[in-house]
């Protein structure tokens, strides 16, 4: 799936990706990134996802404004006739109105191969556009995602900024990616159906060619002892892998109304390419308040047994977790989170954790529970980097077997803390700007490289940005 994202982005609004379903194409424009901006939409709420088998399958979700049977109709580019899969119903009641919402998985796909698909219902009166996607040829020899904190936005402004956020970042960093990564927190009222379509319309600049990898955050659940905790928005609006674990009855917690079930779709694993990805559901090491002071130990323990036969079980020679609350963050003291996983990240050898729930872009490097030191690092413009005097290790290039990182983002939307909550935590690194920062995390088979973009802008608000610049960047090496 490897392609220039903003060549992609060109063809889909100026090349004609997006063709009519009669195969019509659109003439050869350039535009802007307002005008790609303004011209987005995505009216049936579709977006790619990681699967299991990510090397031959691709993930779907999507709505119909209507009860129907839907469908997903999709074919190699260079075949004549296409295949047609019914997709699995997850109607539900979301806002006090009814949502059709649909998950289906297009299979047999081939490595390398462009396919085109589109989204139908049975009596063919609501037929999608026809979009295309591109399958990675060789991931294993290296790969590329883009990571993208709590955009967690309520209005159509904020979400148009964390579009473009998204357009400036890719355009300066002038890569490839093969998905985009998720920690949770996608929208601030899960319950609020029109936050969930903001967030499809203003993600279509990658969502209709590229798989989304995602969590759940606390702003994306909401509360365990409500009825809905069962048929979350969340689970409505994703179509994620459901190999995680299965529970014990959840009677620990007074009014605890999940499911055995509940962590499908939310805590799962994927090979992709070099690197095993454990996405881990954060909020069952809490009650879902800020302070998290209590949760169920019983349950807690069976995702930690889960996590470490996860971690055991594969031969891939990366290893990266993903995660709402971190164990080392700037704003909030995860006690539980910290105390469940460091050690298991530590025992088998964790190279890089990435969270956020923070909205404050920090780095550091721990084992054992001690922050590595570093004496040595690039020139930092922004933000505040703590070096000791002596030593050999150098902050932007080291080996795996120094320690876990754990990475921070701040946000991809305009929800910043800015050094306004401290949990007390000591970290290496951290940028408390009001700026979004998009990172780019490209795994071959002997290192993981991050280059960290900021958007710079006048204001949190602002939607066009001043300049986008490198915050940071680092590689972790195999010895």
């Amino acid at each position: 799936m490897k392609r220039k994202i903003i060549a992609l982005i060109i063809l889909i609004f100026s090349l004609g990706v997006f063709v009519a379903c009669d195969g019509s194409e659109a003439t050869t424009t350039e535009q802007s990134i307002e005008d790609i901006v303004a011209g987005l939409n995505n009216p049936y709420n579709i977006g790619l996802f990681i699967t299991e088998e990510p090397e031959t399958s691709m993930g779907i979700n999507f709505e119909m404004p209507e009860e129907t049977t839907a469908y997903v109709v999709y074919k190699a580019v260079s075949d004549e006739s296409y295949k047609s899969v019914r997709a699995t119903d997850k109607t539900r009641l979301i806002d006090d109105r009814t949502h059709y919402l649909f998950e289906a998985d297009m299979t047999g796909l081939e490595p390398g191969l462009t396919y085109e698909y589109y989204v139908r219902d049975e009596a063919k009166e609501h037929v999608g556009d026809k979009h295309r996607f591109t399958m990675p040829s060789d991931p294993g020899e290296s790969f590329t995602f883009m990571y993208l904190a709590d955009p967690q936005e309520t209005s159509e402004i904020g979400y148009m900024a964390y579009g473009y956020h998204i357009m400036y970042a890719t355009e300066e960093a002038d890569t490839d990616y093969d998905f985009v990564m998720f920690p949770g927190d996608i929208i601030n009222e899960a319950h609020i159906a029109t936050q969930w379509n903001l967030f499809y319309k203003y993600s279509s600049v990658f969502s209709y060619n590229t798989p989304l990898v995602a969590t759940t955050g606390n702003h994306d659940g909401n509360g365990f002892d409500e009825e809905r905790i069962n048929s979350l928005e969340f689970d409505g609006y994703m179509n994620l892998p459901s190999n995680g674990p299965a529970y014990e009855s959840f009677d620990e917690l007074d009014g605890d109304l999940r499911q055995p079930d509940f962590s499908d779709g939310k805590t799962f694993s994927f090979d992709y390419g070099n690197a095993h990805f454990t996405v881990v559901n954060s909020e069952m090491y809490c009650d879902g308040t800020t302070a998290c002071a209590g949760y169920d130990e019983t349950n807690a323990d069976i995702l930690n047994d889960w996590i470490e036969q996860d971690l055991s079980n594969h031969d891939k020679p990366w290893q990266i977790v993903l995660l709402h609350r971190g164990p080392y963050t700037l704003s909030y003291n995860n006690r539980t989170v910290r105390d469940n996983l460091v050690p298991i990240l530590d025992e088998y050898g964790v190279d890089l954790l990435i969270n956020g729930h923070d909205h404050h872009y920090s780095r550091a490097v721990y084992l054992a529970g001690e922050m590595i030191d570093f004496s040595r690092s690039d020139n930092y413009l922004r933000g505040d980097l703590s070096l000791i005097e002596e030593g050999e290790l150098h902050f932007n290039d080291y080996s795996e077997d120094v320690g876990v990182t754990y990475l921070t983002g701040n946000t991809s939307g305009t929800k910043y803390y800015a050094g306004s909550k401290s949990s007390g935590i000591e970290v290496n690194y951290s940028y408390p700007g009001e700026n979004p920062v998009i990172p780019f995390i490209t795994v071959t088979d002997d290192s993981i490289s991050v280059v960290s973009y900021v958007v710079l802008k006048e204001s949190r608000f602002a939607i066009q940005a001043e300049s986008v610049e490198i915050l940071e960047t680092f590689e972790i090496t195999k010895e």
